[in-house]
């Protein structure tokens, strides 16, 4: 359920703001506000081969039920959609919440459909959460009420509400209502204290022995062939800090041609997988010729970074790029490498693709677009700052998003036209006219995503693969380049009938665009603890047998690697072709295939969080 959305209903958020007494009169979260009776308003939807309908000829109350239906009649139970409210949990708080509704279904031969309720903790944690799989209706059958009922804990911040349907056929859903009842439950505030990371040394490579798992104090049954399959083709990581990277050796063939290497992560807060990735990116640069790494982080801010590189600190360099999420002790020594290598004949250069700004450092992009523009119009330069800095001061109530958006759109016209003049103008800067630009453009990007109703997410995503393009094609064409990104982002959804959903991510993106130059890895954990992305610990949520996880700690060692790109499907290996469930973050439910989304997956058995700067 890694799609869950941010927008809520409006009468909903009146109903869970206010809860003085044992018990209300229930608010409808219905399906009556729509676009023109095209699309909801107040929900997000994430669909795999499915659409989901206003149906205003077999509604149950109201003008409209909501429908769901798999568009191309198989039963492959890959194939789901989601749709969801969120809606704030202050009001409910140390109560309980009862959420009604009815759904009739029609033809549901494989999967399911059903209601599904959320609590939400900070950040991602989930605090309790019902989604009705094993009493859900199936087949074909006439309106029926379902009810669930859920505590939610007094440090509960938000609440979920949806529906899902997986498998094939239709399904309606009518009716849908919260209520806050029974008596205020007495506050309680658990504090998580995460486990020592244990002591490694981190200048040699392990051997098997060093790198055998602890034991599991609850042990999940697998399947004996997924078993074989995995000890047979995992390749052991043997170190995650060594220089030595003749354990990494077998990536070599894996990566001829692939001028893209995509380094995932399943959740921000895993300081172990930090450290993987630094020492991957290591390799990649000294022995494979990647020679720019690209941060899921502000594209202005880590270019001029790079640009004042031999000036910087480490720490200076870090922190003048990569996001707050990443500022740690296990992230320093990259930049300590990265500064190392300035003045060989191969540097690795620093890079960012991300549309967002960081508020902090708003002097960077209003100076950056004033010192461009100033080489050919210095009133309008004092323009492009004020309005640039305002909108970063206070960017939801300065200006209309609309004049807004055609400010940027003018802004890289006339960059773009200016070019020559402003390098001309800067021969001590010769990237100054080019990120400019594309500063510009993801600024329009960045204003389009606030302003954004639904799927807000998906314009982020397009705007971070239009500036991997302007990396690939422009600032630095031919060289080859490591991605550094969330999981989220760097999934392929490449099939056309994955892709049939509301938002797009940007791997979806790059893999339409640079396919057979690209190799993505996912990072994933089994157990440990993690943290959000305000820093505070959480634990890694126990796997299920038949998981991404579970299967994948079925290799005998504490790091991992397995690649999907070269198998072939045999009995053992028919989970990377099929539907699995695994969690994003360490506990947030999610499925996917994982042959359709990653080329290989690096697993760390034991986390940790990272120990932040």
């Amino acid at each position: 359920m890694s799609a869950i959305g941010i927008l809520c209903s409006a009468a909903a958020v009146v109903v869970l703001a206010s809860s003085a007494h044992a018990q209300q009169s229930p608010t409808i979260i219905g399906f009556e506000a729509h676009n023109a009776g095209r699309s909801l308003v107040g929900w997000t939807v994430a669909a795999r081969g499915f659409e989901a309908v206003l149906d205003s000829v077999t509604p149950l109350a109201g003008r409209f039920s909501l429908r769901t239906r798999r568009l191309d009649g198989t039963s492959d139970s890959a194939k789901s959609i989601l749709t969801s409210v969120r809606l704030p949990a202050a009001g409910a708080a140390g109560r309980r919440l009862h959420l009604t509704g009815y759904i009739r279904t029609e033809a549901i031969r494989s999967g399911y459909a059903s209601f599904w309720l959320r609590v939400d903790g900070a950040g991602v944690q989930t605090l309790a959460l019902d989604n009705m799989k094993e009493r859900a209706p199936r087949g074909t059958t006439p309106w029926t009420r379902y009810d669930i009922e859920l505590p939610v804990d007094s440090s509960a911040t938000w609440v979920t509400v949806g529906v899902y349907h997986v498998g094939d056929g239709s399904a309606w859903y009518d009716s849908l209502s919260v209520q806050v009842v029974g008596d205020a439950m007495p506050r309680t505030v658990a504090v998580f204290t995460p486990e020592p990371r244990l002591v490694e040394d981190m200048t040699r490579l392990l051997s098997d022995a060093e790198l055998a798992l602890p034991p599991d104090s609850l042990v999940v049954p697998e399947d004996s062939a997924y078993t074989s399959w995995v000890r047979t083709h995992a390749h052991p990581i043997r170190s995650l800090g060594a220089s030595d990277f003749s354990d990494l050796h077998f990536l070599a063939p894996l990566l001829t041609n692939k001028r893209i290497v995509q380094l995932g992560e399943s959740s921000h807060g895993v300081g172990e997988f930090t450290m993987a990735k630094v020492r991957l990116i290591r390799y990649l640069h000294e022995e494979l010729g990647y020679d720019v790494v690209a941060f899921e982080s502000p594209i202005h801010e880590c270019e001029r970074a790079q640009k004042n590189s031999a000036s910087l600190s480490p720490d200076a360099l870090m922190r003048g790029c990569i996001n707050a999420v990443w500022q740690s002790d296990e992230a320093l020594p990259l930049f300590a490498y990265v500064k190392s290598t300035q003045a060989s004949d191969r540097p690795l250069v620093i890079a960012g693709f991300d549309v967002q700004a960081t508020y902090t450092k708003r002097s960077v992009r209003s100076g950056l677009l004033q010192a461009a523009v100033a080489s050919v119009d210095t009133s309008y330069a004092r323009r492009v700052r004020q309005i640039d800095s305002a909108v970063l001061t206070n960017p939801t109530q300065t200006f209309a998003a609309a004049n807004l958006i055609a400010f940027y759109d003018s802004l890289v016209v006339f960059l773009r036209s200016n070019r020559r003049a402003i390098e001309a103008a800067h021969p001590d800067d010769p990237t100054l006219a080019l990120i400019a630009q594309q500063t510009a453009a993801s600024a329009g990007f960045l204003v389009r995503m606030q302003a954004a109703s639904v799927s807000p997410g998906q314009i982020r995503d397009r705007g971070m693969a239009e500036n991997l393009d302007f990396l690939l094609n422009e600032l630095y064409p031919g060289k080859k380049v490591v991605v550094w990104a969330h999981n989220a982002h760097i999934r392929h959804l490449e099939k056309p009938d994955a892709v049939a959903r509301s938002s797009r991510n940007m791997g979806s993106w790059v893999a339409d665009r640079h396919r057979p130059e690209l190799y993505t890895i996912g990072l994933y954990m089994y157990r440990g603890s993690g943290a959000d992305n305000d820093r505070t610990p959480y634990p890694i949520v126990q796997s299920q047998s038949g998981s991404f996880e579970s299967i994948l700690h079925q290799a005998p060692w504490r790091y991992t690697f397995v690649d999907f790109s070269k198998e072939q499907r045999e009995r053992g290996s028919e989970w990377i072709w099929t539907a699995v469930n695994a969690l994003e973050w360490g506990r947030q439910p999610d499925r996917f295939i994982p042959r359709d989304e990653y080329d290989g997956v690096l697993f760390i058995d034991t986390v940790h969080p990272p120990r932040y700067r």
